[in-house]
C-alpha cells in the first residue's frame, strides 16, 4: 500500500502551494487591465485541483479510519496501485504548483500586488506576454493532473464499494444502485480522458489511467440489451466509421451536456445501416445501462416497439411511458430508430424528450441527415470498401481460411461486379455456398438470372411466385418501394416513376439537373432559330418560283421539301410527362424537382450537391431496367424517351457555340453510350422475341428517317467534342449519306452534314479524304449561295486550314485572306468567326517564320474571342488561339530561352493557362488536353527545364496510343518531341532508336501525298540527322540527307519544294557533314537529286536550285511550303542558328 505520510503530505503540500497561488491570482484578477481576462482560467483549475485534492484526503482519512486495506479484499491489489499512483500524482501536481507559484510572482514583479496605475498594468502585461509559453504548458500539466486526480478518486471510490458488499456476488442482479453510478462515471471518465493521459508523455500519467481501466473493466453496468437483430457472425469492414463515432462520442460527452446526442446513417437498402447501429451497440454494451430500439418503418411499428420498450421497464405499455422513462433516466442509453424511411414521417416526433440518451437513426432519407446532433452528424452508406467487400464475400461463401490468392481475386471481382452493395455480396457468397455456381462462374450465373427472371414473366402471371422462385432478395425492398411510388396517383410520384424508368437507360452517373432542363430550353431556342431563319427567308409560291427561277430548279426544291415532309415524323416525342412541352403542356422546374425529390427521399437516386447532378446505384439502376415488369416493349419505349431526352439537349452549329452547351456535350458521352448499348440489346430481344412465338410476326428494322438522322447526327457531334472520332466516323457517314442521298450536296443540310464528316476524317489524319470533301462543299456553295456569301466565306477559311496541313501555303494564304476580307465586310472585325479565321492566317505566316506578323494575328484572335459574346475566355476556340500565341512567342523570343531569365516566359504562362482549362473541362485524357500537355512540354525544353518536359511526355503518349493509335500524327509528333528532348540531355542513343522507329516509311500510309512525303516524317529524319552528327557518327547522318535530299523537292506540292529556305539548311548541312568526313564521298546535293528525278525540274524550281536565292524566306512567302503544320522549323532569323523547333503537328491534326 502508498506511504501513509506521502497520501497525507501530499494532499497537504498541494493544498499549501493551491492556497498560496490562489491568493496571488484572486489579487490579480481584482487588479485592472488584460490580467484578469488571462489568470481568469488559471484561478479556476486550481480551485478545481484544491476539491479533488481535498476530495482524496477526505476518502484516505475515511477509509484509515473504518476499513483498513487488506490484500485478501476485493480488488486489494488494485486498490493499493491506486493509492500508489495518487502519491505520485500529487507530488508531481505539488511540484507544478510551486512552478506556478513562482512563475506568478516574476509576472507580478518587485512592486505592489495590485495594478498601482497604467503603466505599472502595462509592465506586468508585458511580464506575463514574456511567459505566454510557460504559463500555457503550466496550465496543459495541471489540467492533466486534475484529470488523472480526478479518475483515481472515482476508482478508488468504486473499488471501496465493491469491497463494503456483504457478498462476494458482485452480478448485475446485486449491484447497489451506488455502485452501478460510480461504475458508469469510471467507465465515462476513463473513455473521455483517455486519450489525453496517454499522449501526454508522463509515465505517472499513464499508469493511472492503466490502473482505473484494469478496474473499469470490472463494473458491468448494461441491464437492458435490445437490438433489432443479432450481429452476423460474418460483418466485416467499416472498422473506422465504428472507432470514429465512438470516439465522436466520448468527444461530446464532455462538450455539450444540453442537447440530445443523435447520428444519422442513411443510404440505399442493402447497405449494412441496420448492421453498423447493431455492430456499434454490441461493442459498446457496457458504456449503457440500457440498448433498445424502435422500428420506425411505420407509425403502428413505431408505437408497438416504444410499448414494448415500457413493458420491459415495468411501466405501461405505451408511448408515451416509454419516451418518459427515457427522458427521466438517469444512466446512459442508447437508442436505435430503424428504417425511418417513410418521407411523410417527423423524425422529430419519434425522438424521447430532453438531453439525455444517444440515438441511432437509420434511414434512406437523406433529408433526415439534418438531425445529427454531434461528431461528423451523419455518414452516408452506399459500399463497402474493396478489400472488406471481398473478405464478406468470401466469408459468405464459407471459404476455408486461409483463402487462396485465386478465391481472393474471384471474390474481389465479383464485389466489383456488384458495386460493393453489403446485401447484394452476400447473397453472391450464399449462391456459392449452396453450390449454385463456384466464385469464378458467379458471374456468368448472375446474368444468366436476368434472363431467366425475364424468361419466367412470360411463364406465369402471378409476380409475387416468379420473386420467390428467383430469390430476388436483394431487389425486393427497392420492389416494394417502386410498386408503393406507382400506386399512388399523385403527379409527383407518376412522374417520378416515369423518370426511373428513363434513367435506367441512362449512365448511371452524373445526370446532371442542366441535363434534364435543356432538354426543354435547347428545343426552344432551335425553334426560335427555325422561325428567325423562315421570316428571313419567306417561302415561294411555286407559281412565285416559275417566274423567277429555272424551271428545272424549282421543281427540284419542291421535291426536296416534300421528301422532307413524307420523312418527317409528325408525332408527339417520346418523352417523361415532367419534360414535355408542346401546345397542351408546359415544362414545370418546380414539378421536375418534387418528381426528384420523391426519388430522392427514398434513395432510389442519390443527389450530389457540389455538382448538382444524381446518380443511381449500379445494383438499383440494372434492377429497374430489367425487372420482369418491364417488358421489352416498356424497355423500347424508355430507352426512346432517354434517346429523346439527350437529342433535344444537344444543339448542332451554329447554335451550339456557348461555353454551357459544349461543357454539357463532353458530360453526356457515357449517357450517350450507354442508350445505343441499350438500344441495340432491346432490337436483339425483339428478334430472338419473334423466333419464340408459335406464328412469328416479321419484327421490321428500326426505321431510318428524319428524327433517327438527327439523334445520329446528335450522337456523333457528342463522340467528335470528345475526341472519339472512329466512333463518331459510322454515325456521320449515314447521315451524311442520307441527307446528301435525299436533298443533294447543294442544300444547307448536305454541305454541314459533308463539313461534319470531314471535320473527323481530320482528325483521324486522313487529310486528303478531308480536303476533298471540304473542297467540294466550297464549290457547292459557291454555285448556290454565291462567292461572297457568309457561309462560303466560312468554307472558304475551312478549306484554307487544311490547305495549310497540306503544305499547300499560298493558297492556304489567299483562302484565308479573302475570308477576312469577306467576314469584315459582311460580320465585321469582332465576329468571332473573323476572329478565327484570323487565328488561321497566323498559323499560315507563322510557317513563312513572320513569327511577328503571327503573334499579331494569334494576339488579335485572342482578344476578340475572349470578350465575343457566347465565347470568353475559356472556350476551345479561344484556347486554340492562345495555344498558336503561345507557340508564336516561343519562336520570336528564340528558339532556346536562357534558363537564368528571370522573367515568366509569355508561352510558357499561356500553356500552363491552356493546360489548366481544357484539364477541368475536358479531363486529362483528351486529345485537346494530350496536345497542350505535349506543347508545355515543348515550351519547358526550349527553357531547359529537360525533366520536366520528359515527364510529361512520357506521361502523355501512353494515352495517346490508346485513344489515338499507334500510328497517329498526334502521337508520332509526341515521340518526336521526346526524342528530341533526349538529345538535347545527350541520350543519343535512346533518342537514335526512337527516331529510327518514327521514321518508318509505313507509318505515314495513310495520309502521305500522292507527291510527295508527309512533312512530319521529313521532321523527324532532319532530328535524326541532328541526332547522329551530335553522337558523332557523320556517315549515318550522310546518310540520312540523302533521303531527306529527295523529300524535300516535294515540300509544299507544286514541286516548289527547292525554293523552301529548308532546302538551303539542308545543302548547308551536306557541305558541313563532307567536310567532317573528309574522305570524298560521293553526297547527293540539291541539283543532283533535282537531276536524278526526271520529269520533275521545271524552270521555276531550277532556277530556284541554281541561284540559291538568300531570301530565301521571301521566296516562302510566295511559294509555301509542303506542309504547314509539320514543317514547323525553328528557322531563327540568326542564320547561324542550326536547331529547328518541332511544329505541333498534333495541333494542326487537332484543328
Amino acid at each position: 500500500m502508498a506511504d501513509p505520510f506521502s497520501i497525507a503530505a501530499g494532499t497537504v503540500g498541494v493544498l499549501d502551494v493551491c492556497w498560496r497561488v490562489g491568493s496571488y491570482l484572486t489579487s490579480l484578477n481584482s487588479s485592472r487591465g488584460k490580467i484578469e481576462q488571462e489568470l481568469a482560467h488559471l484561478s479556476r483549475e486550481v480551485n478545481t485541483i484544491i476539491s479533488v485534492n481535498n476530495s482524496i484526503q477526505a476518502l484516505w482519512n475515511a477509509q484509515k479510519k473504518t476499513q483498513p486495506l487488506s490484500q485478501t479484499m476485493p480488488d486489494g491489489s488494485q486498490i493499493t496501485t491506486l493509492w500508489q499512483n495518487a502519491g505520485t500524482v500529487l507530488e508531481g501536481c505539488r511540484l507544478t504548483m510551486e512552478k506556478l507559484n513562482t512563475l506568478v510572482k516574476e509576472i507580478i514583479g518587485k512592486d505592489a500586488l495590485e495594478v498601482t496605475g497604467k503603466r505599472d498594468g502595462i509592465r506586468k502585461v508585458l511580464r506575463k506576454q514574456s511567459k505566454e509559453k510557460d504559463v500555457h504548458e503550466i496550465r496543459q500539466q495541471l489540467l492533466n493532473y486534475q484529470s488523472s486526480l480526478q479518475i483515481l478518486l472515482t476508482a478508488l471510490s468504486f473499488a471501496y464499494a465493491r469491497s463494503s458488499q456483504n457478498s462476494t456476488d458482485v452480478s448485475l442482479e446485486h449491484l447497489s444502485d451506488k455502485l452501478e453510478s460510480l461504475g458508469f462515471q469510471l467507465q465515462t471518465e476513463v473513455a473521455s480522458l483517455r486519450f489525453g493521459l496517454e499522449t501526454a508523455g508522463e509515465e505517472h500519467l499513464r499508469d493511472s489511467i492503466t490502473a482505473a481501466s484494469s478496474l473499469a473493466s470490472k463494473a458491468p453496468l448494461n441491464k437492458y440489451f435490445h437490438i433489432p437483430r443479432a450481429v452476423s457472425s460474418i460483418f466485416t469492414g467499416r472498422d473506422e466509421l465504428l472507432k470514429q463515432l465512438k470516439d465522436d462520442l466520448d468527444s461530446s460527452s464532455l462538450e455539450d451536456k444540453h442537447q440530445q446526442r443523435r447520428f444519422i446513417i442513411y443510404g440505399l437498402g442493402g447497405s449494412g445501416k441496420t448492421e453498423f447501429c447493431c455492430k456499434f451497440a454490441q461493442d459498446n454494451r457496457q458504456s449503457f445501462w440500457a440498448v433498445f430500439y424502435i422500428n420506425a418503418s411505420s407509425k403502428e411499428n413505431a408505437k408497438y416497439t416504444y410499448a414494448s420498450i415500457a413493458k420491459n421497464v415495468g411501466r405501461d405499455p405505451n408511448e408515451l411511458e416509454a419516451k418518459s422513462f427515457l427522458a427521466e433516466l438517469d444512466k446512459p442509453w442508447l437508442l436505435i430508430i430503424d428504417n425511418a424511411d417513410d418521407p411523410k414521417m417527423d423524425l422529430e416526433d419519434y425522438f424521447p424528450e430532453g438531453e439525455r440518451g444517444v440515438v441511432l437513426v437509420t434511414t434512406r432519407n437523406p433529408h433526415n441527415r439534418w438531425h445529427g446532433t454531434f461528431g461528423q452528424r451523419y455518414y452516408e452508406f452506399e459500399k463497402l470498401e474493396k478489400e472488406a467487400a471481398g473478405d464478406l464475400v468470401l466469408k459468405s461463401a464459407c471459404e476455408p481460411s486461409p483463402w487462396k490468392s485465386s478465391a481472393v481475386a474471384a471474390a474481389a471481382n465479383i464485389a466489383e461486379a456488384l458495386c460493393f452493395l453489403p446485401l447484394a455480396l452476400i447473397q453472391a457468397g450464399k449462391a456459392v455456398m449452396k453450390r449454385l455456381c463456384t466464385l469464378e462462374t458467379y458471374l456468368d450465373f448472375y446474368h444468366r438470372s436476368w434472363q431467366r427472371i425475364r424468361r419466367a414473366r412470360s411463364a406465369s402471371r402471378d409476380p409475387t411466385v416468379r420473386d420467390e422462385m428467383f430469390n430476388m432478395n436483394v431487389y425486393s425492398s427497392y420492389e416494394i418501394l417502386f410498386r408503393g411510388l406507382e400506386s399512388t396517383n399523385a403527379t409527383a410520384t407518376q412522374d417520378a416513376v416515369e423518370l426511373l424508368k428513363m434513367f435506367s437507360f441512362l449512365s448511371n452517373d452524373e445526370i446532371r439537373l442542366d441535363f434534364l432542363t435543356t432538354a426543354v430550353t435547347h428545343t426552344r431556342i432551335k425553334d426560335q432559330h427555325d422561325k428567325e431563319i423562315a421570316a428571313k427567308n419567306p417561302k415561294q409560291s411555286f407559281g412565285e418560283q416559275l417566274r423567277t427561277r429555272p424551271i428545272q430548279q424549282s421543281l427540284k426544291e419542291w421535291t426536296i421539301w416534300a421528301v422532307g415532309e413524307i420523312q418527317t415524323d409528325h408525332s408527339r416525342p417520346v418523352l417523361p410527362a415532367v419534360l414535355r412541352e408542346d401546345g397542351r403542356e408546359k415544362f414545370d422546374e418546380d414539378r421536375l424537382a418534387d418528381a426528384l425529390d420523391q426519388l430522392t427521399q427514398v434513395s432510389l437516386i442519390s443527389y450530389h450537391q457540389d455538382i448538382n447532378s444524381y446518380s443511381m446505384h449500379p445494383l438499383i439502376h440494372t434492377w429497374v431496367r430489367e425487372r420482369p415488369q418491364m417488358s421489352t416493349g416498356d424497355q423500347a419505349i424508355w430507352c426512346q424517351a432517354a434517346i429523346t431526352t439527350l437529342t433535344q439537349s444537344i444543339l448542332l452549329p451554329p447554335l451550339d457555340t456557348t461555353a454551357s452547351a459544349e461543357s454539357l456535350r463532353r458530360h453526356l458521352l457515357p449517357h450517350v453510350r450507354h442508350v445505343q448499348k441499350c438500344q441495340s440489346g432491346i432490337y436483339v430481344r425483339l428478334q430472338e422475341n419473334r423466333t419464340l412465338r408459335r406464328k412469328p410476326l416479321p419484327v421490321p428494322s428500326p426505321c431510318f428517317g428524319r428524327r433517327h438522322v438527327w439523334e445520329l447526327a446528335k450522337f456523333a457531334w457528342v463522340y467528335f467534342q470528345n475526341g472519339f472520332f472512329d466512333e463518331a466516323e459510322p454515325l456521320q457517314l449515314k447521315v451524311q449519306q442520307f441527307v446528301c442521298g435525299n436533298l443533294g450536296m447543294g442544300h444547307p443540310s448536305g454541305r454541314i452534314t459533308t463539313l461534319f464528316l470531314a471535320a473527323t476524317y481530320w482528325h483521324q489524319t486522313r487529310t486528303n479524304k478531308a480536303a476533298q470533301l471540304q473542297e467540294e462543299v466550297l464549290k457547292a456553295c459557291e454555285s448556290s449561295l454565291g462567292p461572297d456569301h457568309y457561309q462560303t466565306l466560312k468554307d472558304m477559311d475551312t478549306l484554307g486550314a487544311s490547305r495549310c496541313f497540306q503544305g499547300r501555303f499560298r493558297e492556304s494564304r489567299q483562302l484565308h485572306e479573302r475570308a477576312i476580307t469577306g467576314m469584315n465586310k459582311l460580320l465585321g472585325s469582332t465576329h468571332e468567326d473573323t476572329l478565327t479565321a484570323m487565328d488561321n492566317l497566323g498559323r499560315v505566316m507563322w510557317r513563312y517564320f513572320e513569327y511577328d506578323e503571327a503573334k499579331v494575328l494569334h494576339a488579335k484572335a485572342v482578344d476578340g474571342l475572349t470578350k465575343a459574346k457566347n465565347i470568353g475566355p475559356t472556350h476551345e476556340k479561344t484556347l486554340i488561339a492562345k495555344e498558336g500565341l503561345a507557340i508564336a512567342h516561343l519562336d520570336s523570343m528564340g528558339n532556346l530561352v536562357h534558363p537564368t531569365d528571370e522573367r515568366p516566359h509569355p508561352a510558357h504562362e499561356l500553356m500552363l493557362e491552356v493546360l489548366d482549362e481544357r484539364t477541368k473541362k475536358l479531363g486529362k485524357d483528351q486529345p485537346y488536353t494530350l496536345l497542350a500537355k505535349c506543347d508545355l512540354a515543348r515550351v519547358k525544353s526550349a527553357l531547359g527545364d529537360y525533366i520536366e518536359a520528359e515527364r510529361l511526355l512520357r506521361a502523355t503518349l501512353p494515352i495517346a496510343q490508346r485513344k489515338l493509335g499507334e500510328n497517329h500524327f498526334g502521337t508520332l509528333m509526341g515521340k518526336t518531341y521526346l526524342a528530341q528532348v533526349l538529345v538535347r540531355q545527350k541520350r543519343y542513343d535512346e533518342a537514335e532508336r526512337m527516331f529510327t522507329e518514327i521514321t518508318e516509311q509505313s507509318r505515314y500510309a495513310t495520309a502521305a501525298r500522292d507527291d510527295g512525303e508527309h512533312p512530319d516524317r521529313i521532321l523527324a529524319m532532319w532530328y535524326l540527322v541532328t541526332c547522329y552528327e551530335a553522337h558523332g557518327k557523320y556517315p549515318e547522318a550522310i546518310r540520312v540527307c540523302g533521303e531527306l535530299a529527295k523529300a524535300v523537292v516535294t515540300i509544299g506540292g507544286e514541286r516548289l519544294g527547292l525554293l523552301h529556305p529548308f532546302a538551303k539548311r539542308l545543302e548547308r548541312k551536306i557541305e558541313e557533314l563532307k567536310l567532317v568526313v573528309k574522305r570524298g564521298e560521293e553526297v547527293p546535293t540539291m541539283k543532283t537529286i533535282l537531276e536524278s528525278n526526271k520529269g520533275m525540274a521545271d524552270p521555276v524550281t531550277a532556277a530556284a536550285a541554281s541561284t540559291e536565292s538568300e531570301n530565301g524566306l521571301s521566296a516562302a512567302r510566295v511559294l509555301p511550303n509542303k506542309n504547314g503544320h509539320e514543317i514547323r522549323y525553328r528557322v531563327q532569323r540568326v542564320q547561324e542558328e542550326e536547331e529547328m523547333s518541332p511544329p505541333p503537328t498534333y495541333e494542326a491534326s487537332m484543328r
